[in-house]
């Protein structure tokens, strides 16, 4: 966020020149926060709290990184999104099933420790952060951990997709999953039996950019025809928190 307060969401709706009528709110997730928003999308839209929802992603975690810790500044980048969600009459849902987890004993293992309210602010530290250093001020990761958790989840999250939406691998044209890095992509889809042809990477330019990366994929998997109207994608978002969730779209 630019501010601990006020939310960023406020000021995004002065500078867009939105109606004064519209609601506004932050949240923070991370890297399942796209999946989460969506959601809230489709909550607000069905419930006819509104009728049109701009969800926006962004992520600047090259601002948290220590100078010396090469264990992440490897893997991120920057990005922001936009996804405008409105209504429309259609037969059959465009957006669900959804499914959630969240597991916070998890929250140590990518965090950054003096970021809020709980800790006394600190100065800057000057001099460079080795790898296995802890940086209270910069992200930190324990990377095995990480990758631990998300073969654990990653695969029961899809399972329990299928079964809520009672469909198979086959009736999926597309998956992306959250873009972390290719090494654990690439053990994911092995573990699963996803065919290539079915997965989408789309970090090689780009890195890990949190809360984007979904989005990013879906742009770029339609502007290269992977992706066309009628297809079923199914999305899936798993880190930070931990949390985790995912969800069907019918494009």
């Amino acid at each position: 966020p630019d501010y601990l307060l006020p939310t960023t969401a406020c000021l995004i709706q002065h500078e867009l020149g939105l109606p004064k009528s519209c609601g506004a709110l932050d949240f923070n997730l991370g890297c399942s926060g796209f999946v989460y928003g969506l959601s809230l999308a489709k909550g607000l839209i069905e419930s006819s709290q509104a009728k049109k929802v701009l969800l926006l992603c962004g992520d600047t975690y090259s601002k948290l990184l220590a100078v010396g810790d090469r264990s992440v500044r490897t893997l991120f980048g920057d990005a922001g999104t936009a996804s405008l969600i409105v209504s429309e009459d259609v037969e059959g849902d465009r957006i669900g099933p959804f499914v959630f987890g969240t597991d916070g004993s998890g929250g140590e293992n990518l965090i950054v420790p003096h970021s809020g309210m709980r800790e006394v602010p600190l100065e800057k530290e000057s001099g460079s952060i080795g790898e296995n250093d802890v940086n209270p001020i910069c992200l930190n990761m324990n990377g095995p951990e990480i990758f631990n958790f998300t073969l654990d989840v990653v695969p029961a999250c899809v399972k329990q997709l299928f079964e809520s939406a009672n469909m198979q691998l086959e009736n999926v044209d597309l998956i992306v999953m959250h873009q972390a890095n290719r090494y654990m992509l690439e053990h994911l889809r092995k573990r699963m039996g996803i065919p290539i042809e079915k997965f989408m990477y789309s970090i090689a330019e780009t890195g890990n950019t949190v809360s984007c990366t979904i989005p990013i994929a879906l742009a770029q998997a339609e502007i290269s025809g992977r992706l066309t109207k009628g297809d079923i994608v199914m999305l899936v978002g798993f880190g930070v928190g931990y949390s985790w969730g995912a969800t069907l779209l019918r494009w």
